[in-house]
C-alpha cells in the first residue's frame, strides 16, 4: 500500500497551501467581531492545516507542551473576559458594547478578546485531539 505521507505531490501541495491557510485563518480571526466568522472558524482552519502538515510530512509543528500552554492561555483569556465583564457591568460577559473604537478592525475590543480566547482554545484542542488519536494504543 502506498503511504500518502510520502507522496511528493501531497507534500508540495501542503507546502504551497500552508501560508495561505494561515493568512486566511488570521483574517477570519481579525474580522470575527464584525463579519461572519470568528475565533472558532479561524481556529478550525489553523488547527486543520497544522494537522494536515503533520500528516503529510510526518513531523510535528511545535511540542505537545506548547499546545497545552496555548490552550491554557485561551482559557485564561476567557476567564479574564468573564471577570472583566462582571466588574464592568455586574454580569458575567456583560458590558460588551462599552469598549469600542472608531476603526473596523478593533471596533469591539471585548469581542476581539473573546475571539482570541476561542481561537487559541480551538486551535490547540484540534491539534491535541488529533495527536491523541494518533498516539493512542489499545492496552487490552
Amino acid at each position: 500500500m502506498i503511504d500518502p505521507g510520502n507522496s511528493q505531490i501531497v507534500q508540495t501541495s501542503v507546502r504551497k497551501l500552508f501560508p495561505f491557510a494561515v493568512i486566511f485563518s488570521i483574517y477570519v480571526f481579525s474580522y470575527g467581531a464584525n463579519l461572519p466568522g470568528g475565533g472558532f472558524q479561524a481556529g478550525v482552519v489553523f488547527g486543520t492545516i497544522v494537522v494536515v502538515f503533520e500528516l503529510s510530512f510526518g513531523r510535528r509543528i511545535g511540542s505537545h507542551a506548547a499546545y497545552q500552554i496555548i490552550e491554557f492561555v485561551g482559557i485564561v483569556i476567557l476567564v479574564g473576559c468573564m471577570i472583566w465583564g462582571y466588574l464592568d457591568s455586574g454580569y458575567f460577559f456583560g458590558g460588551l458594547y462599552r469598549h469600542t473604537t472608531e476603526t473596523l478592525l478593533f471596533s469591539s475590543v471585548y469581542y476581539w478578546f473573546l475571539n482570541l480566547a476561542i481561537y487559541l482554545e480551538v486551535l490547540a484542542s484540534m491539534v491535541l485531539i488529533f495527536r491523541g488519536f494518533i498516539e493512542w494504543r489499545d492496552d487490552r
